[in-house]
């Protein structure tokens, strides 16, 4: 169900307010209106050991962006485009899964590894839209773990990304959006990840080259943007590939990951 937090951390559910966190729901919706005309105290408090699922349902398109990072590209010898072009590749929806599931290490991965990122997520529909109104077509900001297999990304025949990116469970997200008027500064947040207790990334999001609301004005030249749609804007140094060779998930590894007023997401990696 949807549900919001209060300012005690309870979750109220206000599925009396709006169908679902889900693009069907959120199209032509004022959610935030919508949540701020009732006393959130008088809806129904759900039990504090529910699951939390993914903190968006039926998921658009999850749009990934590469090298976003000036730390990232400096450390992989890569200049940023002078024209301010992207790389961009896409996540199915089937990788979705909430901030507590647990990270699959399928039959067929090899060298799992996990990247910390910043979430977008579209509130509006529109194409071709200007940097100066892609805020109107943000709803809010989440924690995304662009979660990869570098053996499928880096090591085969095939140069696309979709397989190194794209098993189930390699995009965890949440544990909730937080709505753009709660968040002071998006690109001015801290974010860290630590492996088993230790850490592994520590930047900010002040470190990306693009930030986020040039990146939904780029990829509307692409895409039609629709509620519901996911933007992951990238990770810096710190990933498993760059510790070393030994320091690939494996079963039993646990991974935290917080991002400054976003939440944080606990995952344990498991055998599928």
């Amino acid at each position: 169900m949807p549900a919001v937090i209060d300012a005690e951390g309870g979750i109220r559910d206000i599925s009396s307010l709006i169908e679902d966190l889900n693009p069907r729901g959120l199209e032509g919706v004022d959610i935030v209106g919508k949540i701020k005309s009732v006393d959130v105290k008088t809806l129904p408090l759900v039990k504090n050991n529910v699951r939390l699922g993914p903190c968006l349902d039926l998921v658009g398109k999850i749009m990934c962006i590469g090298y976003n990072s000036k730390l990232h590209a400096k450390q992989m010898g890569i200049k940023p485009s002078s024209s301010g072009d992207m790389v961009i590749f896409l996540k199915p929806s089937s990788a979705v899964t909430g901030p507590t599931d647990p990270i699959l290490y399928s039959k067929c991965v090899k060298k799992l590894d996990w990247e910390a990122e910043l979430g977008v997520v579209i509130g509006k529909t529109g194409k071709y839209i200007d940097t100066s109104k892609a805020r109107d077509h943000i709803l809010g900001y989440m924690c995304i773990n662009d979660v990869s297999d570098r053996y499928w990304q880096f090591e085969t025949d095939d140069k696309q990304y979709t397989k190194g990116k794209g098993l189930d469970s390699f995009a965890p997200i949440g544990p909730y959006i937080v709505t753009k008027d709660e968040v002071r500064d998006p690109n001015n947040l801290k974010v860290k990840l630590w492996v088993n207790g230790e850490l592994r990334q520590d930047f900010d999001t002040s470190d990306y080259i693009q930030n986020a609301d040039e990146v939904v004005s780029y990829l509307s030249e692409f895409f039609t943007l629709y509620p519901g749609d996911i933007i992951s804007m990238g990770s810096a140094p710190g990933n498993a590939k760059f510790w070393g060779e030994d320091k690939f998930l494996k079963p039993g590894d646990r991974v935290t990951f917080e991002i400054e007023s976003l939440g944080r997401q606990e995952q344990t990696v498991i055998k599928e």
